[in-house]
């Protein structure tokens, strides 16, 4: 049927039904089937038409709703009019007969008031013949084909793959001849037939090959290729085998010999043949061991031994050489001397003399039947020469001492050996260890010091050093001794470990100008046996000194001076008239403040000056000195002195010649320089002022309050304190210390108060334990 039989058959049915029936849009000629060549890049691939059925005149509208398989290929229908419409393919469509033989496109066709409908176009790809190359290198991502240096020459590393092959023969060619490759006519590239050189290694090359078919069509093949170096061998043996020959029966790991090879790594060894456990090799030194005691008797097959030693670098195991050892192990006298005992410990005193016996060493030695051994002292011994071999018996060779302190390090042990050798082949030594200990005795007295007198100033005070006794002994340990006094004392005491003699009582020179004393000194653990102590009794005298407590006196005690810088130098400035009254005193003169850049000394009572320098380029001194000069009556304590002033005003003169290393010549001028100098002070406002006065007096009121109610909490209920103690070396005595202020204003002194008391009890200190006598009547204390 024709076109217009749609047309009476859809209005009839308009007409006839009892409602309004919609109807749809009409495809013609689909669906359908169309062939398109794969070598197709762009143009038209079909054509269709669309037709509305309610109104001719109405234009339908068509859109692309789905490609199968899914691709960009085919562009949207293009609207030709009347209905028609064209598919065509985009610009640089890539189509692959053997990747996709065809595409399905789906269409949906609308028009106002019809339902909408869709169709299909198939589209078919057909194979043509073609030459195409693989693009593998051609993605940045791939990664170089790897080509050892050393690979051999004419090796095949890579073969052109084509996509399609077109027609007839192919022709492979490089297009840059100067790559170090072959190429041969069936695509495969070659290693160069003389091999890589050492300057291609680690090279990058680029490789495009060009392939051509019967047709005239042609396609590009890229081959990236890197040449990856080779290590090359570098270790070696300067000899190919070596020989030695060691004795059996020498210990476990000794060293047989040493094999090295060079190398510019680093070199590792091993033995690779045969496998033993007999020997062994050192992988960093190549020293060759033997594992255990070799001994031909249990292993006789080990008399002759072949190693073949593996040199190789660490980093490059390939990169080796080898060696052939030739072992000889030789027979030798095999067991040496045995001795009963075979360590000797014994104790011995110090004063065991010269040639006592200690023991006799019984020795066997089954290889030369006892008859050829030699004893001797090995010449290890500490001290040297201790003791000496009398065949076989051992001596005392010296005399013995622990008194010293090399021999306390030693902890009193004499250490020797004695060495037996036998006759044999080679010669077998047995050592005898030898371990003297020399046990202590008290030999000798304690000694009194040199000086037997001494002398202490009458105002010493309670606990004030005397003198060290300084008592020896030379008995180990040294010097530990116990001191005394014999005999009731109550003006000294001693230390009873330091020896250190102190004040007790008081002294008057007027009354007794000196005493004797009996120390008794008493040594200690000097013997093995702790009741062997010896006893010695020095004679000391004490002698009390008059005392010096006069100061000097100085008048007047304020000079006031001016002079002109080129004073010479050996002039007197001016003398000081000072004095002493005490008798024999011989007054010293010391500058002890103002003296800047030390530009005055004293030279007696006398000032003199050193060179001035008023240079305004260098060192410029003062104008004015203040200068305090301290007089000291005694070079000896106790000791007075007085301070005397001299204010010197220095006149500068242009002959005045600077510090300086560079002489200069300067003209005398008639005419007075006039110097100036300005001062720079600070000035604060008056309210600065106000305000840190007023801050300075509440500071000082709440130091003045807090230490007010200090001293207010020390009450006579408190806990008893313990008494200041004298903290020298090996003093336990007491003493009482009050603070009285000096006639000086602004300074104290603390005399010490002497105990001048009946002490009537006796009382336990409840801090330091120690008991102590009191006087009820004045609360005055003094350690038992």
């Amino acid at each position: 049927m024709g076109l217009g039989w749609h047309l009476h058959l859809s209005l009839l049915l308009t007409i006839c039904a009892k409602d309004a029936v919609i109807v749809a849009v009409e495809f013609i000629d689909f669906p359908r089937t169309v062939d398109v060549d794969e070598s197709a890049t762009v143009g038209v691939v079909a054509s269709f038409t669309v037709i509305c059925n309610t109104s001719s005149s109405s234009r339908p509208t068509v859109n692309l709703e789905n490609i199968s398989p899914t691709t960009t290929f085919f562009n949207l229908p293009n609207a030709l009019g009347n209905g028609t419409f064209q598919v065509t393919l985009r610009p640089g469509a890539d189509m692959n007969a053997r990747e996709v033989n065809q595409y399905i496109l789906t269409f949906k066709a609308e028009c106002p008031g019809e339902t909408p409908v869709t169709s299909q176009l198939y589209i078919h790809v057909k194979e043509v013949d073609r030459l195409e190359c693989e693009d593998t290198f051609l993605n940045t991502a791939a990664r170089p084909l790897l080509v050892p240096e050393n690979a051999a020459p004419d090796t095949v590393i890579y073969t052109v793959t084509l996509k399609r092959k077109g027609r007839g023969s192919l022709r492979f060619a490089f297009e840059d001849a100067s790559v170090p490759f072959t190429l041969n006519s069936m695509g495969e590239v070659l290693v160069p037939a003389t091999g890589f050189t050492r300057t291609q290694a680690g090279k990058l090359f680029q490789v495009n090959i060009m392939v051509n078919d019967s047709d005239g069509r042609s396609c590009r093949s890229l081959l990236m290729v890197r040449v990856q170096p080779v290590y090359h061998n570098t270790v070696n043996f300067t000899e190919s085998s070596k020989a030695v020959s060691v004795f059996e029966n020498t210990g476990p790991l000794q060293t047989i010999t040493r094999v090295h090879a060079h190398g510019e790594g680093h070199v590792l060894y091993e033995i690779i043949y045969p496998s033993t456990v007999y020997f062994t090799i050192d992988s960093e030194t190549g020293e060759i061991k033997n594992t255990y005691n070799v001994d031909l008797v249990r292993n006789p097959e080990l008399a002759q031994t072949l190693l073949v030693v593996r040199a190789y670098d660490m980093h490059h195991p390939t990169d080796s050489a080898t060696i052939t050892v030739n072992i000889t192990i030789q027979h030798q006298n095999l067991q040496g001397p045995m001795c009963n005992p075979a360590i000797y410990v014994t104790e011995i005193p110090e004063t065991s003399p010269i040639g006592m016996s200690l023991t006799i060493l019984s020795c066997v030695d089954k290889d030369s039947n006892n008859r050829t051994l030699q004893y001797q002292m090995e010449n290890s011994q500490i001290p040297p020469y201790s003791f000496r071999m009398e065949h076989n018996v051992l001596q005392v060779n010296t005399t013995l001492d622990c008194d010293s302190v090399a021999m306390a390090n030693l902890r009193f042990q004499y250490q020797a050996a004695i060495l037996v050798t036998d006759s044999g082949s080679p010669q077998q030594t047995t050592r005898i260890p030898v371990l003297v200990t020399v046990s202590r005795v008290n030999e000798y007295n304690p000694e009194c010091p040199r000086r037997f007198s001494f002398s202490i100033p009458e105002n010493a005070a309670f606990g004030d050093f005397v003198a060290n006794i300084n008592g020896t002994d030379r008995d180990y340990p040294f010097n530990k001794i116990e001191y005394s006094i014999l005999g009731a004392q109550d003006i000294f005491y001693i230390g009873r470990h330091s020896g250190n003699l102190y004040v007790l009582g008081p002294l008057d020179y007027e009354e007794r100008k000196s005493y004797s004393l009996t120390i008794t000194l008493k040594d200690l653990d000097n013997d093995v046996n702790s009741g062997q102590q010896r006893v010695t009794q020095c004679n000391i005298t004490i002698n009390v000194q008059n005392v010096n407590d006069e100061a000097p006196v100085c008048t007047p005690p304020i000079w006031t001076l001016t002079i002109y810088s080129t004073l010479s130098s050996t002039t007197d400035i001016t003398t000081l008239q000072c004095h002493d009254d005490e008798e024999g005193s011989q007054l010293m003169y010391t500058i002890v403040g103002g003296n800047t850049n030390g530009r005055f000394r004293m030279d007696g009572s006398k000032l003199r000056h050193n060179k001035f320098s008023y240079n305004r380029d260098g060192i410029f001194d003062p104008l004015n000195y203040e200068l305090l000069v301290e007089v000291t009556d005694s070079r000896s304590t106790p000791r007075f002195s007085t301070t005397a002033t001299i204010i010197v005003h220095v006149i500068p003169w242009t002959t005045t010649v600077p510090t300086t290393t560079t002489v200069t010549t300067t003209t005398i001028s008639k005419k007075p320089i006039i110097l100036h100098r300005t001062e720079e002070y600070w000035a604060p406002d008056p309210w600065f002022v106000v305000v840190l006065t007023l801050t300075g007096i509440l500071l000082f009121s709440a130091l003045g309050l807090l230490f007010w109610r200090f001293c207010c909490r020390k009450a006579p209920t408190e806990t008893p304190q313990p008494l200041l103690q004298n903290r020298g070396k090996g003093t336990e005595r007491n003493y009482i210390v009050t603070e009285e202020p000096s006639k000086d204003k602004g300074k104290d002194s603390a005399e010490v108060v002497n105990l001048q008391h009946h002490f009537d009890g006796t009382a336990q200190d409840p801090v330091t334990g120690q008991y102590y006598l009191y006087d009820s009547s004045s609360g005055a204390r003094r350690w038992m």
